[in-house]
């Protein structure tokens, strides 16, 4: 986020590697679980990224049809579901009037915004929201990604974000024979 916004949002409260497009995606998943109407994700990064990585997760999460793309040239992607999430990119914005016209808080009464590119709507944005900043790691597919929450509403999705992770991420190479019933009948149903 630019220097003036960024003044006012406090430190990052979590930061989660990912090493590769696959794990960028589980943490859009957990995110996605944890969204609720009403909630905002700012998405900030390089071209590259993989802010729409994150979102593809979202979608999948909230069990939309429609598989997640980035809305670069459509400006904003509307994906149904569980809940309504609509995806913004501002990069193609020239001013915070194009911005106040796409009525983004509007789009909060009937389900949750993300916003990629979120430098460019700078004081129209809402307030409380889920600031997410994707960096490059150490190698091509590694990023660091930090997560600032800017008030109550986007500091609860954080630890229902971060609950869904964990719960995903403790599940993740689970198979069905690795189960406790099937090592004790000596059975495995793959």
């Amino acid at each position: 986020m630019d220097d003036q916004y960024s003044t006012n949002v406090p430190s990052p409260a979590l930061l989660l590697i990912s090493d590769s497009e696959m794990e960028t995606v589980r943490i859009g998943i957990s995110i996605g679980h944890a969204l609720r109407t009403g909630d905002t994700v700012l998405l900030s990064g390089e071209l590259g990224a993989g802010k729409t990585r994150l979102v593809h997760g979202m979608a999948d999460a909230i069990e939309s049809p429609i598989p997640a793309r980035s809305p670069t040239f459509v400006i904003v992607n509307e994906y149904p579901g569980r809940i309504h999430l609509s995806h913004c990119d501002l990069y193609r914005l020239g001013s915070i009037d194009e911005v106040e016209e796409l009525a983004l808080e509007e789009r909060l009464t009937n389900g949750a915004l993300v916003i990629e590119w979120p430098e460019v709507g700078g004081n129209v944005l809402p307030e409380d929201v889920l600031f997410l900043k994707l960096e490059n790691g150490d190698h091509d597919d590694q990023r660091f990604i930090t997560f600032t929450p800017t008030g109550p509403r986007s500091a609860g999705l954080l630890s229902r974000s971060a609950a869904v992770y964990e719960a995903l991420d403790a599940s993740v190479g689970l198979t069905h024979s690795s189960s406790p019933e099937s090592q004790q009948s000596g059975r495995s149903d793959n």
